[in-house]
């Protein structure tokens, strides 16, 4: 398989009324050669903006298939990281990046996050506090800690405690800090986004039910104040 090639099956996919029919015969040569000119056509297609979010969505998961992939993870992490250092502006694919070398599990992976964790874009900040999740250790926990005290944005602290909850999933002797940090931020918290992340951290490790439920999807329901003051309880017996 050479580029052009790959080029003229990626067009057929674009044109085809149902491009899942044939989007996995296109992954299999995509995926083919870890050469800097396949990469960069596959770095080049995220930002191709007649794609359908879905579409993009599959094209970008590729880059870390576990299957039907013969390409070399750090080849494709150093890949990554240089375009990262090279500089991204366009904010949409630099969190992109950053997610993607989360993914890979790349060795670049936490200096990235730990860079973007604080910027005012509130994308970037999410994608970090993702990966930090993933990759994170209990050193890592003072700094989703400022997250959930201080962002800005609610869902976003809520997604700092299931971070955390992500590391203690890692690391189980995390744990205590780790309730310790919920404990001081979930009293003052009054937006339910934020909440939920919290009380569903809290129940995860006390292995309590205090109202919430989550489904397999990331959904929660519940009463979110009666919980709260039942995690609260739960917190202050432990």
């Amino acid at each position: 398989m050479d580029i052009k090639n790959l080029y003229a099956s990626y067009e057929a996919l674009k044109q085809s009324e149902n491009p899942y029919d044939i989007i996995f015969d296109f992954k299999e040569e995509l995926l083919s050669s870890d050469s800097d000119e396949f990469l960069d056509f596959h770095y080049l297609i995220l930002q191709d903006k007649d794609l359908s979010d879905q579409l993009r969505g599959t094209l970008k998961s590729f880059f870390y298939s576990e299957v039907v992939n013969n390409r070399n993870k750090e080849v494709v992490s150093s890949f990554l990281y240089q375009k990262y250092t090279s500089g991204i502006e366009d904010i949409s694919l630099r969190a992109d990046v950053i997610q993607l070398l989360g993914n890979l599990r790349s060795k670049h992976a936490k200096e990235v996050a730990l860079e973007n964790i604080a910027l005012p874009k509130a994308d970037l900040r999410y994608r970090s506090i993702i990966v930090l999740g993933w990759i994170g250790t209990k050193i890592d926990l003072k700094v989703l800690n400022e997250r959930l005290l201080t962002d800005r944005d609610p869902q976003l602290r809520g997604y700092a405690a299931t971070a955390m909850r992500q590391i203690w999933f890692n690391h189980p002797k995390s744990k205590e800090e780790i309730l310790k940090h919920i404990k001081e931020a979930i009293p003052e918290e009054k937006e339910e986004k934020a909440l939920q992340g919290m009380i569903i951290t809290v129940q995860e490790l006390l292995k309590k039910k205090l109202g919430l439920k989550e489904s397999k999807y990331g959904d929660i329901t519940g009463d979110i104040e009666a919980s709260k003051v039942k995690a609260i309880a739960a917190l202050e017996a432990y």
